[in-house]
């Protein structure tokens, strides 16, 4: 039996779809630094808080960062790690959710530079 042409088209366009999409209600902000690290700041709603990450990739493998986040303009997380073996890492925080709207500062300083890589965001879970 001969299939159509269509059908073909259409299982390579399935198989093409990808699955890691956000959540809904997840917000996303991107951005890049120098020497083409990217950075990923998202807040996501979990159980009545907020959930947020910071990501950072294709920076060199161990170098050790300086991260800082903020909610509207308080520390909530202050941390020093090492990228990993790929040049990548990530971070976690769960912060109570206030009322009305909430600004969100991610930044990462690699240790001895002086340049960061920061991201912000608002969101009113």
């Amino acid at each position: 039996m001969k299939l159509p042409k269509i059908f073909f088209f259409v299982i390579l366009g399935l198989s093409c779809v990808s699955f890691a999409t956000a959540k809904d209600g997840d917000i996303i902000k991107r951005g890049q630094c120098s020497n083409g690290i990217k950075t990923k700041l998202k807040a996501s709603p979990e159980n009545g808080q907020i959930e947020v990450e910071y990501e950072l990739d294709n920076a060199a493998p161990n170098e050790l960062w300086q991260i800082t986040l903020r909610k509207n303009g308080t520390v909530i997380l202050r941390t020093n790690q090492r990228t990993n073996s790929f040049g990548d890492l990530e971070v976690r925080k769960v912060t109570p959710n206030g009322s009305g709207s909430e600004r969100i500062d991610a930044s990462a300083r690699r240790s001895g530079a002086s340049a960061a890589c920061p991201l912000s965001l608002v969101v009113g879970f």
